[in-house]
C-alpha cells in the first residue's frame, strides 16, 4: 500500500532504521530490530541509504524483508546526488521487483572525504526535486514519493522563505507526503506547517522525532542537523551530563511530552528515528500507550 493513501485515512506512527555499517556487509543485526519494532505495530518502517549511496544494497533487502516478512509497509530512502540515470532506474527496479512501493527520495550527502571531487563533477543530478522528476518520468505512479523537509531551515539555504520554496519545488514534482528533520522545539514544526499552507505545500507534513538518550550524541547530532536546544533541554543536559542513565530517562521523556504536545494539535503523523535501538522505542510506547493509540488507531 502506498503512504499516501494511508495518510488520507489516519495519522500514521512509524520509525526509522539503518543497515548496520560492517566491513563484512552482515546485516543481520537488523532482523532483531526490526522483529521488536513490528511487535509495536507501525505503520510503516523507513530504511535509510547511506551518504553516497553506501548502503543502498542492503536498503533494497531492508525494505523487503519489512514488507514481505513482516508485511510491515517500508519506504526505501534513495539520495541522488552522486548516482547516475542508471543508478536510480537499477535502484528502482530493484525496488519494484521487492514489492516496495515507497520512496523516501532525498538529494543526499556526498561521501565523507570525497566532497570536492564530487563538487568538481558533471553530476547528473543536484537536488531531490530533480529525482521526482526523472521517478515519474520513467516510472509513472508506480511509486509512493515522499521528501524531506527542515523546521529550522536546511543549513544550505540563505532563509527559512527560499528553504520553504525549494520545498515547493520538491512536492510540485511528486512529493506526496514530507517528513520534517529531528527538532526538539515543536514551535519550529507548527511554524513549518503552517508557513508551507500559505504557499500552496498541502501534503501531509510527519514531525520526525529522535529520543537522544545521551547527553555527548544530543550535543553532536543537534550540531550536525542544525535544530536548536531549547533553554529547558540544555539544563537538564547540563545537570545530568554525566548520569548515563538519568540522560536516558530524559531523552525518552523528553521525546514523549514532544509527542503527546503534537498529537493533541493534530499532527498529520510521527516518525521517531530509532538509531536501531528498539528497546527506546519501546519505552516511549511503554509511557503513553493510550495517546499513542489514538493517533495509530483512528
Amino acid at each position: 500500500m502506498k503512504i499516501s493513501e494511508l495518510l488520507k485515512e489516519k495519522a500514521t506512527i512509524s520509525f526509522e532504521v539503518f543497515p548496520p555499517k560492517s566491513k563484512e556487509g552482515d546485516i543481520s543485526s537488523i532482523y532483531y530490530t526490526i522483529e521488536e519494532l513490528a511487535k509495536l505495530d507501525p505503520d510503516f518502517i523507513s530504511v535509510t541509504y547511506g551518504a553516497g549511496g553506501s548502503s543502498k544494497g542492503k536498503t533494497v533487502e531492508i525494505a523487503s524483508v519489512i514488507k514481505n516478512k513482516y508485511q510491515i509497509e517500508s519506504v526505501a530512502h534513495l539520495s541522488c546526488i552522486t548516482s547516475t540515470k542508471e543508478d536510480i532506474l537499477t535502484e528502482c527496479r530493484a525496488l519494484k521487483e521487492h514489492n516496495v512501493d515507497n520512496i523516501l527520495s532525498l538529494r543526499g550527502d556526498y561521501p565523507v572525504g570525497e566532497e570536492e571531487k564530487y563538487r568538481g563533477m558533471d553530476l547528473e543530478f543536484h537536488y531531490a526535486s530533480e529525482l521526482n522528476g526523472f521517478i515519474r518520468e520513467n516510472f509513472g505512479e508506480s511509486f509512493c514519493l515522499s521528501g524531506a523537509c527542515y523546521p529550522e531551515v536546511h543549513q544550505e539555504a540563505d532563509c527559512f522563505r527560499d528553504d520553504l520554496e525549494a520545498l515547493k519545488k520538491k512536492v510540485d514534482a511528486g512529493a506526496e507526503y514530507l517528513i520534517t528533520q529531528i527538532f526538539f522545539d515543536n514551535s519550529y514544526y507548527y511554524r513549518l506547517v503552517k508557513e508551507a499552507r500559505k504557499i500552496g505545500i498541502t501534503v501531509p507534513i510527519l514531525a520526525g522525532i529522535m529520543p537522544v538518550t545521551n547527553a555527548k550524541s544530543l550535543l553532536r547530532t543537534a550540531k550536525l542537523c542544525g535544530c536548536s536546544i531549547p533553554f529547558q533541554l540544555s539544563t537538564m543536559i547540563e545537570t545530568y551530563y554525566n548520569y548515563p542513565e538519568a540522560m536516558k530517562e530524559i531523552g525518552i521523556n523528553y521525546a514523549a511530552h514532544q509527542i503527546i504536545d503534537l498529537i493533541t494539535n493534530g499532527v498529520d503523523g510521527i516518525h521517531i528515528y530509532t538509531m536501531n535501538k528498539p528497546e527506546i522505542a519501546q519505552r516511549i510506547f511503554g509511557n503513553i500507550p493510550t495517546v499513542l493509540k489514538e493517533l495509530n488507531h483512528d
